[in-house]
């Protein structure tokens, strides 16, 4: 007796070809309605400035050799995304999310940042629904905010890890 599915598929160019094509694509209806506000990097840094109880979540992937580590397993001090971060910015990868946005407090605003704004409109409004305070995602991502000259934090040992780790 087999075991598993026997015809598996794949479209190659995934969800912008499946839409290129105009095949049906099916989002929730309280989904669609969230609205993202982009904030640009000069004035995502005023708010970073003048209110220091703002959460800034940076919801960046590992890096591929990390992740295809027989030994990684996600912890919540992980200290594997190396590169240039925002000063005070938590990191939480966006497919680790769902399982540890509990431990964002409910009581403080958030802005998100990620590379260049693909994954964190996607934990905006996914944080959104859980009932959190989103102020919005930075505009261009991390890239964007480091080619406007703005200040960054080089390596990996000066990012306090995931969600308020000591």
């Amino acid at each position: 007796m087999a075991k598993g599915y026997s015809e598996v598929y794949y479209f190659p160019g995934g969800i912008p070809e499946w839409r290129y094509f105009n095949y049906p694509l099916s989002i929730g209806e309280k989904w669609q309605k969230i609205k993202v506000t982009k904030i640009p990097p000069l004035e995502f840094k005023e708010i970073l400035d003048k209110d220091k109880d703002i959460f800034l979540l940076d919801v960046r992937s590992l890096d591929q050799q990390t992740l295809n580590r027989k030994d990684f397993v996600f912890t919540m001090d992980n200290s594997t995304l190396a590169g240039n971060f925002i000063r005070g910015a938590q990191h939480c990868p966006l497919v680790y999310l769902e399982q540890n946005y509990r431990q964002i407090p409910k009581n403080r605003r958030i802005i998100i940042t990620d590379w260049i704004m693909k994954q964190s409109t996607i934990a905006a409004k996914f944080l959104t629904m859980q009932g959190y305070d989103v102020i919005g995602v930075l505009k261009g991502g991390t890239t964007r905010w480091q080619l406007e000259g703005l200040p960054i934090i080089q390596g990996e040992d000066n990012l306090r890890r995931l969600l308020l780790c000591d």
